[in-house]
C-alpha cells in the first residue's frame, strides 16, 4: 500500500528530484528503481512479509530506500534513535524480535556486540563497506527485474517506541494503512503539491518526521531536502543544532523551501541568530512547530524575523500528525494547534471519559484512520487507552467555538530537550541501580535554546559524588537522557499522603 505511494510520484514525476542530500540528488524514478532493487536484495537474505527489519539511521537517503523496500516486502520496520545507549537498543531488538539490523559504521560495533549476545539469528547491513564481513547495503541494490506492480497490503508497517507515565517503554505498531491515510489527511489539509520542498530537520525515525517530512513529500511528488550529517575524514560528527543555523539559511535560500516543520527550539535558535546572517526565505509558505509547546517569545521573535508566522501541529507517537493551526496570518493564536485535519476527530473528556464542553480543559481524546490499534502486549494498558475508536492521549486541553484545540498540560510527565522527550521515571529507573543511590526523582529545568535540562536529585547512601553518578548514567543511557545537574539532598520533599512534590525539586 505505501510502496503505491512511492510509484505514483514516480510515475507522475519521474524526473522531478525526490531527494536531496548534501551535493547529492535523486529523481523519484531513480529513487523508485532503488528501492525494488533493494526490495529484491533484501528478500534475497530471506526478508519475507511480517519479519520486522531494525533501521537504525540518521537521516540519510538510504534510510527512505530502506524504509519503502521494507513497505514493499510487507515486512515491518523498528525505527530506533540512532543516539541511542547499546542496552537501550539491544531491549528493542529483543522485543521487536527483529530478523536483522540496517544501520551506518559507527554504530555497526555497537549493533554486533547485541548480535552476539542475542539467543536469535540477526543480519547486519551497512551502508559502507567496513573491516568486518558485514553485508554492505549497495551490494542488495543490484541490477536485476525490477517487479513494478501495485500492493494493497495493509498490515504492520512501523515500530516505534513511546515512553508514559508507567516508565517502560511502549511498542505501538502502525499498519501500512496507518501511515496512508496520515498521507492522505496531511496533504488534503495543507494542501500540499509536487511544486513544494521541504526541509527536513527533525528526525525520520520520529512521527513527527516520519510523517510531515517523508510521507508528505512522496504523496504529493515534493522534494525532500535532508539538513545532512557533519563529517570529518568521512566520519559523521555531532554537531548541535545552533551551529547548524547557517547552513539552514543557506538550504531554505538555495532549494527554495517552501515548507519547513521544525521544534520550539530549532525556531527559537534560528530567530536568535545575528541580523548578518540573511538570506531569501520567501519561498516559504508553511512553518510549523510541533513536539512541545511553543512559546510565545518564540512564535513573536521568529514571525518578526521572517516575516512569517510559526503555526502548531501537534501530533503523537500513537497516531502522527493529528492536528495544524492554518488559520489566517491576522488572527493565528500562538498557543492555538488549530483544528483536526481531516478526516479526524477530537474530544474533551474528564475522569469518567465524558464529554466536555467548549471552554472546559480536560483530557484531550482522538480517533483518526491513521491512529495505531494499541500497544503491542500491553492488553490492560490498551484497555484503559483507547476507548470507542478513541485514544486518551494524556495531554490536557480545550476548545473553543471554532474548533480550535488548545493544549493546556500533560497528565504525563515529560521532560523536553533539545527537541527530545525524556520520561524522567525511565532515568530514575537507572538511578536507583546505583549502590549509593537510596532515592531518586528526575526533573527539568528551564533552560535557554534547549527547552529544559535534565537535573536528578539524590538521597544518597553514604559518599557519593556527582562525576561518579553522570559516568554511571552515560554507560547506561542515551547521551540526552543523561542528568547534567546533580543534587544531594537528606530527603526528598513529599506530601501528607507520600506524593513527590516534584515542583519543589524545580
Amino acid at each position: 500500500m505505501l510502496i503505491n505511494l512511492l510509484r505514483e510520484s514516480a510515475r507522475k514525476h519521474a524526473e522531478k528530484t525526490a531527494i536531496v542530500y548534501d551535493n547529492w540528488r535523486v529523481s523519484y524514478k531513480e529513487l523508485y528503481d532503488d528501492v525494488l532493487r533493494l526490495g529484491n536484495g533484501l528478500h534475497s537474505l530471506g526478508i519475507k512479509q511480517g519479519d520486522c527489519l531494525a533501521l537504525i539511521l540518521p537521516n540519510c537517503p538510504e534510510f527512505i530506500a530502506a524504509f519503502y523496500a521494507a513497505a514493499r516486502l510487507n515486512a515491518s520496520l523498528l525505527l530506533v534513535n540512532p543516539a541511542l545507549a547499546e542496552a537501550e537498543i539491544k531491549y528493542y531488538i529483543s522485543d521487536s524480535k527483529a530478523v536483522a539490523i540496517i544501520t551506518d559504521p559507527l554504530r555497526a560495533g555497537a549493533c554486533r556486540n547485541i548480535i552476539a549476545g542475542a539467543e536469535e539469528e540477526i543480519g547486519l547491513i551497512v551502508t559502507d563497506r567496513t573491516a568486518f564481513p558485514d553485508i554492505c547495503f549497495s551490494d542488495l541494490v543490484k541490477d536485476g527485474k525490477l517487479d513494478d506492480k501495485d500492493d494493497i497490503f495493509e498490515g504492520d508497517a512501523v515500530y516505534q517506541y513511546s515512553s508514559g507515565s508507567t516508565g517502560r517503554p511502549k511498542r505501538v505498531v502502525r499498519t501500512q494503512k496507518n501511515l496512508y491515510h496520515e498521507a492522505v489527511n496531511f496533504h488534503s489539509t495543507a494542501n500540499t503539491g509536487f511544486s513544494d520542498n521541504i526541509l527536513c530537520m527533525v528526525p525520520l525515525f520520529h512521527a513527527h518526521g516520519l510523517g510531515n517530512c517523508l510521507l508528505a513529500a512522496t504523496y504529493s511528488g515534493a522534494t525532500l531536502t535532508i539538513l545532512e550529517d557533519v563529517k570529518k575524514n568521512g566520519e559523521p560528527m555531532k554537531v548541535p543544532f545552533a551551529l547548524r543555523l547557517q547552513r539552514v539559511l543557506e538550504l531554505i535560500e538555495k532549494e527554495k523551501i517552501t515548507i519547513l516543520p521544525g521544534v520550539p527550539f530549532m525556531f527559537s535558535a534560528l530567530a536568535d541568530m545575528p541580523r548578518d546572517y540573511q538570506a531569501d526565505t520567501s519561498k516559504l509558505r508553511l512553518v510549523f512547530s510541533a513536539g512541545n509547546f511553543l512559546p510565545k517569545e518564540t512564535f513573536d521573535k521568529f514571525t518578526n524575523r521572517f516575516g512569517i508566522p510559526l503555526r502548531q501541529l501537534y501530533g503523537c507517537t500513537e497516531a502522527g500528525s493529528f492536528a495544524i493551526n492554518l488559520e489566517r496570518e491576522d488572527n493565528i493564536r500562538f498557543d492555538s494547534v488549530g483544528r483536526p485535519m481531516n478526516n479526524n476527530e477530537v474530544k474533551i473528556v474528564d475522569d469518567n471519559g465524558d464529554s466536555l464542553p467548549d471552554g472546559a480543559i480536560g483530557e484531550i481524546a482522538i480517533k483518526s484512520p491513521a491512529l495505531t490499534r494499541g500497544y503491542c502486549n500491553m492488553p490492560e494498558l490498551n484497555k484503559e487507552a483507547f476507548r470507542e475508536g478513541f485514544f486518551l492521549t494524556g495531554d490536557l486541553g480545550k476548545t473553543d467555538k471554532e474548533g480550535n484545540l488548545y493544549i493546556k498540560g500533560r497528565k504525563k510527565i515529560f521532560i523536553e530537550t533539545a527537541g527530545n522527550k525524556v520520561d524522567p521515571l525511565e532515568v530514575e529507573d537507572v538511578l536507583v541501580t546505583h549502590p549509593k543511590v537510596k532515592e531518586a526523582v528526575v526533573v527539568g529545568i528551564k533552560c535557554p535554546f534547549k527547552g529544559e535540562t535534565i537535573k536528578a536529585v539524590i538521597v544518597p547512601r553514604g559518599e557519593c559524588q556527582e562525576r561518579e553518578i553522570i559516568l554511571y548514567c552515560k554507560d547506561r543511557l542515551t547521551d540526552f537522557k543523561v542528568p547534567r545537574i546533580i543534587e544531594f539532598r537528606e530527603v526528598i520533599p513529599k506530601s501528607p499522603l507520600g506524593k513527590i512534590l516534584r515542583k519543589d525539586l524545580i
